[in-house]
């Protein structure tokens, strides 16, 4: 694998990919992935040759709809034009659409006004969230899969779409500070960093049974494993980076390519890791994407111009490629066995790029 930390004059990713790729599947069957597409007035993913590996994605994070302290409302509405304007083939949420104190009526509100924007996204582009800690605020996993059945009766999924395969998983329950109101698991399975818990379970067998055509494997969840310091050092998240048995270590031997998260309302991008260490050239690692800026108010570091000047317990530039604080979404173009990213602003502008080549 051939990683390219950055293009020096990207051009934007703009038109679309005609998708080519076999229907999206999930560990549902097909009428409730149908269903789910329905209720979000978007377009099942079309059927068609397997081979076909064109793809084009994007994903965002900490929407944060229904807060009226900062401009989430502005923010994704633009975020949604940008995505009307470029159609990608689906969007990907890592959790935190919402945001409100209380599970009462007017927590409930939030939650409505985040469907009526999500209600402007364009009919073809498919939608598929992961559960953030928020959406834990009001009994969120019982609410939140009456609106997106897609999640099913855990929280955690996977579908593929042409030679990519797409896992999303509910590690909430893994947070350090997942006691604490807000932030506790959304479901009752187990934590994805626990060995032998049914989350778990099921994310190996879905890995070890991935398609001979799947060239491309990205994962998805709320809580970031890599990213800003407040997070440094925190005994559950260092376990869940290295060591045998740890959830990191999982997906890196899996090969999973990139791993996409939210709760923090920055960007950062890592060089390849494997077992906590940077690995720029190994071909069986990871990148690490916190994707934060949907929306709700960004983080600030303690240096002008620089997100957060140390990262998960590591010396500045260890092992990150990249950190800015912006609204901001990441948009995906992937083509036989090679894949363009770009996370671009609310002006329409690339705030970063990179290249994998396999």
């Amino acid at each position: 694998m051939q990683y390219i930390r950055s293009e020096k004059a990207p051009e934007a990713l703009s038109g679309r990919a005609a998708p080519r790729g076999r229907p999206g599947r999930s560990s549902m069957d097909r009428s409730t992935v149908l269903l789910f597409a329905l209720a979000l007035g978007c377009a099942p993913l079309p059927a068609g040759d397997a081979s076909g590996a064109t793809l084009r994605f994007a994903v965002v994070s900490d929407t944060h709809t229904g807060n009226t302290e900062h401009n989430g409302r502005k923010v994704f509405r633009r975020i949604i034009e940008i995505l009307n304007d470029r159609k990608p083939d689906l969007l990907v949420h890592c959790g935190d659409w919402i945001i409100s104190p209380t599970p009462d009526q007017a927590g409930l509100a939030t939650a409505d006004t985040f469907l009526h924007y999500l209600s402007l996204l364009d009919s073809s582009i498919a939608f598929y969230p992961a559960l953030g800690n928020h959406e834990g605020d009001y009994d969120g996993f019982a609410y939140a899969r009456s609106f997106f059945p897609v999640l099913g009766d855990s929280g955690w999924y996977s579908f593929d779409h042409g030679n990519a395969h797409f896992f999303v998983v509910e590690n909430n329950s893994d947070a350090p500070d997942s006691s604490l109101p807000g932030y506790r698991s959304c479901t009752p399975n187990g934590g994805i960093n626990t060995p032998g818990s049914r989350q778990r379970t099921w994310l190996a067998n879905d890995l070890a049974a991935r398609s001979d055509e799947t060239v491309w494997t990205f994962g998805i969840g709320h809580r970031a494993y890599y990213g800003a310091e407040q997070y440094a050092g925190r005994k559950n998240i260092e376990s869940a980076r290295r060591g045998e048995g740890s959830f990191c270590r999982l997906i890196e031997d899996a090969g999973v390519d990139l791993f996409f998260n939210g709760d923090q309302h920055c960007y950062t991008r890592t060089t390849p890791i494997r077992d906590g260490q940077a690995v720029p050239e190994s071909d069986s690692a990871t990148v690490y994407l916190t994707l934060g800026g949907g929306g709700g108010r960004t983080d600030r570091g303690k240096k002008a111009g620089l997100g957060f000047p140390v990262l998960g317990g590591f010396p500045e530039g260890a092992y990150v490629a990249g950190t800015k604080t912006a609204n901001f979404f990441l948009l995906c173009e992937v083509e036989g066995r090679s894949l363009r990213a770009e996370v671009v602003d609310t002006s329409g502008a690339v705030m970063d790029s990179f290249r994998i080549r396999k």
